[in-house]
C-alpha cells in the first residue's frame, strides 16, 4: 500500500473528476492499494470508481447534501448493508432531479442517516413512482472494506 501527500495539481485534477460537487479545503493524501481512497486530514472522503472519484459516508455524514438522496424503508437497510442494490420497492422518497447516472446517497426513512453511495440507474421520479427494478447501483455501504480500513 502506497501512501503520500497530494500536489495542488494533483488536487485539480480530483476536484474534475468528483462525481459529486462536495469538496472542503485542508491537508490530503491519496491511499493506493485494494482501493484507491483520498485522505483529509487522515480521514477517508473519498474513493475511486471507474474514474471518478465518489464522497465517503464519513465526508457524507459531515456535509449532508441536500440533493442526490434515496430514501429507502426500514425493511431495506438491513440488506443494503450487507451490499445489496438498491431496488425500487424498498424506496419511499427520492430526490426528483436525479438522473440515471448520477451519484446519490441512500439514507434510511428513520434516522435520514446515509447508509451507502451508489449509481442512479433511474431516474428520481421513476424510483419513487416505480414498485419493481433496479433503482440503484451500490458501490460504498457503512461496513464494507472502504469503510473499515479507516
Amino acid at each position: 500500500m502506497r501512501r503520500y501527500h497530494l500536489s495542488k495539481k494533483k488536487i485539480k485534477e480530483i476536484k474534475n473528476k468528483l462525481a459529486m460537487e462536495i469538496w472542503e479545503d485542508g491537508s490530503y493524501e491519496i491511499v493506493e492499494g485494494e482501493f484507491v481512497i483520498i485522505l483529509k486530514d487522515g480521514g477517508p472522503v473519498y474513493f475511486y470508481h471507474e474514474e471518478k472519484y465518489y464522497p465517503t459516508l464519513p465526508l457524507l455524514w459531515k456535509t449532508t447534501p441536500e440533493r442526490s438522496f434515496v430514501t429507502v424503508d426500514m425493511g431495506a437497510v438491513k440488506h443494503i448493508l450487507n451490499g445489496a442494490n438498491i431496488f425500487a420497492a424498498g424506496i419511499v422518497d427520492a430526490d426528483p432531479l436525479i438522473k440515471k447516472g448520477d451519484c446519490v446517497y441512500v439514507r434510511d426513512e428513520k434516522y435520514k442517516k446515509a447508509i451507502a453511495i451508489g449509481l442512479a440507474m433511474m431516474n428520481g421520479k421513476e424510483m419513487k413512482l416505480s414498485k419493481e427494478g433496479l433503482a440503484v447501483k451500490n458501490l460504498h455501504y457503512y461496513g464494507d472494506k472502504i469503510f473499515k480500513m479507516f
